[in-house]
């Protein structure tokens, strides 16, 4: 009997992929990294409408233990596949940096921000087609979408059979490539990640140190971009503004020692740093924590998420002696070394464990009967029904056959957070430091945050801005506020910059300001990363100052008006009511393009997909796209002879009128 080890049969499993999902091993261009470090990529036709412009998805492909051998990290056992999709810039201009986009999470797919936010497309209503997206940011620079780190969106470790149920309970099924029969509505069959916690990234710096490596690997072996231009520049949001400062401070000092022919460094090149945008970020708990009282209580939308005494409790959750705060504290003076961060189970992670969910608990979770993600809105209501179609178009199968993939999408992947949250790695600290290296070296950084958020709100995110330790803050802190002016464009953010930083509030935006801001955040991208003014764009930024025209920030804005039940779409049922949630589940709900369409009464509930209509006969279960288009279609036939029927009747009965007025009138 003939054993092969592991890293062969990984090999094979990978060939067979290669040929089934037709990709492309690339061409090296540098033969520092080793050959079984592989990017294997396609052309992609999807999304980017442009003729001409290219487009390209595939992996960074790693065999278990190469992040060990390279010293990154000592606990990689397991096979790494990180997805990617590149979008050259619409201009193909050859002088074009590159974008590397990173969400946040920790565990989010960043095609999340590609089709809600930044990229070069939307998805339609039937979330099986798209329409081009003219705020898109690869009209000013190539982008790289990477999902981050392993088990995140389409990356994975292992390819898994199993079953995901409508709550994301996932029962992996090793044994069994069969379906089921009758599975249970908006449970899902197909492939995913071993959701193993311990199979990927745990912490800020594990994630820093393994993403640099990706982009080594991506910038060497990639070999499609046609810009010379190796710039890069670094954008995230959320979760995203703890580690990808601690990314860009690493690769500073990875530069550093490339710089002085240290042995190490000799399979690496440098990566030249653009800047550093973040939206929405989380970055430094101390610091953000106390605002999310304030936040609760004093918003500028009159919406109070919480009265006088849930703020004052949650305040003084924060400060008393043996609150939120002194664990913190208590959290960092434990994780004084570094390693301390990569170590899966420690005394360290036990004491920052317990800081996060208390901090969680008692001081940030103050807020109720709002969503977290956008205080305009109430909890469990899709405002915007197309900001969720992606998520049933990257699990269509054709769009999966085009990327060169075979794992069923989910935007979040509770495996990751969960790995994150066993370590306390949001509290730990280190952010505020990377953050002031980095900019002391000479890396711009922009802030932008919309003030309808509550899961990183912008109150937080000025307090950062003002705590950052470098060189310059004191001029900082003494710039003024300027409007945001945008040609044609009412004034939608309002700016404080001064030299290499600047924090933007961007009005009625909400977690993802690319989603009711989209020409507003193209704008900004677009100045921040030309190195000019945000305020107008037309001065350099370096040696600039916002003036003084505001002393504070000046809006008070309303909450837009919403339904009391909103659309239900079944690839993400949080943000579905109660009610229709329920009833789905039970299968008393009729379902068109994985939107609920009508109740178990036949009455019409809001959706995008098409006009409300009274259907009989319906039998309450979900039906396919096919079919009801079939039922609509008979009815639109039999409405048709209805409405041929009234009209002739109607004009019958307009002739018989007229003779018995004609026989009045001439026989009276």
């Amino acid at each position: 009997m003939i054993v092969m080890p592991c890293s062969s049969v990984y090999g094979l499993v990978s060939s067979f992929l290669l040929i089934l999902f037709n990709l492309s091993p690339v061409l090296t261009l540098s033969l520092r990294l080793r050959d079984d470090i592989r990017v294997d990529s396609k052309p992609v036709s999807l999304c980017e409408e442009t003729p001409g412009v290219e487009s390209h998805s595939g992996y960074i492909r790693l065999q278990s233990g190469v992040l060990k051998e390279y010293g990154i990290d000592s606990t990689q056992d397991y096979p790494v596949n990180i997805f990617f999709w590149y979008f050259q810039n619409r201009k193909k201009r050859t002088d074009s940096p590159l974008t590397v986009y990173f969400m946040g999470g920790p565990g989010a797919s960043s095609l999340m921000s590609l089709f809600r936010e930044n990229g070069p497309c939307r998805v339609n209503s039937d979330s099986n087609s798209t329409s081009n997206n003219r705020f898109s940011w690869n009209e000013h620079s190539d982008i790289l979408y990477i999902d981050q780190p392993v088990q995140t969106g389409f990356s994975y470790d292992f390819a898994e059979p199993g079953v995901l149920d409508a709550n994301d309970n996932l029962v992996l099924d090793r044994n069994s490539t069969e379906t089921p029969a009758g599975l249970a509505s908006g449970s899902r069959r197909g492939f995913f990640s071993s959701h193993n916690p311990h199979n990927t990234a745990n912490s800020t710096q594990a994630v820093a140190r393994s993403t640099w490596f990706f982009l080594q690997v991506w910038m060497q072996k990639f070999g499609k971009r046609e810009s010379s231009n190796n710039k890069i520049n670094l954008w995230t949001s959320s979760y995203g503004g703890h580690f990808v400062p601690e990314l860009i401070q690493y690769t500073l000092a990875q530069n550093v020692r490339h710089s002085q022919g240290k042995p190490d460094q000799e399979q690496f090149i440098p990566l030249t740093i653009g800047i550093l945008g973040m939206t929405n970020a989380c970055i430094d708990g101390p610091t953000q924590l106390p605002y999310y009282p304030e936040m609760a209580l004093k918003n500028n939308y009159s919406a109070p998420l919480t009265n006088q005494a849930g703020y004052l409790t949650a305040i003084h959750n924060f400060k008393k002696s043996d609150g939120c705060l002194a664990k913190i504290q208590a959290c960092r003076n434990a994780s004084t070394a570094a390693d301390h961060n990569l170590n899966f189970a420690s005394n360290v992670d036990d004491i920052c464990r317990d800081a996060n969910q208390y901090c969680g608990k008692h001081v940030a979770s103050v807020a109720t009967g709002r969503s977290y993600f956008d205080i305009a809105y109430p909890e469990n209501l899709l405002a915007n029904p197309l900001s969720e179609t992606y998520l049933g178009y990257l699990n269509q199968k054709h769009v999966q056959d085009a990327l060169g993939v075979h794992m069923n999408f989910s935007a979040n992947a509770p495996v990751v957070a969960q790995a994150f949250s066993l370590t306390g790695d949001n509290v730990k600290g280190g952010s505020l430091e990377a953050l002031a290296s980095i900019m002391d070296a000479g890396v711009p950084v922009t802030m932008v945050y919309g003030d309808r958020d509550f899961a990183c709100n912008w109150l937080g995110g000025e307090a950062v801005s003002h705590a950052i330790p470098f060189s310059h803050s004191h001029d900082f802190s003494s710039a003024g506020i300027a409007d945001v002016s945008l040609p044609g464009y009412p004034v939608g953010a309002q700016v404080r910059q001064a030299g290499n930083l600047s924090f933007i509030r961007v009005y009625s935006a909400s977690h993802n300001v690319g989603l009711q801001q989209p020409q507003l955040a193209q704008t900004i991208f677009q100045r921040a990363i030309n190195g000019l003014d945000i305020a107008s764009g037309t001065v350099p930024a370096s040696g600039y100052s916002t003036g003084h025209m505001y002393k504070h920030w000046e809006h008070s804005g309303e909450s837009p008006p919403f339904p009391l039940e909103g659309a239900c779409y079944t690839w993400n049922l949080g943000l579905c009511s109660d009610r229709l949630r329920t009833l789905y589940l039970e299968g008393k709900t009729l379902v068109q393009d994985y939107f609920v369409v009508e109740d178990n009464k036949g009455r019409c509930v809001p959706n995008p997909v098409r006009p409300c209509a009274r259907r009989e006969g319906w039998r309450g279960k979900e039906l396919s796209k096919t079919v009801v288009d079939v039922i609509v279609e008979r009815q639109r036939m039999v409405l048709g002879d209805l409405r041929s029927f009234m009209m002739l009747f109607t004009l019958f009965s307009a002739c018989v009128g007229c003779v018995a007025c004609l026989h009045t009138f001439l026989f009276a």
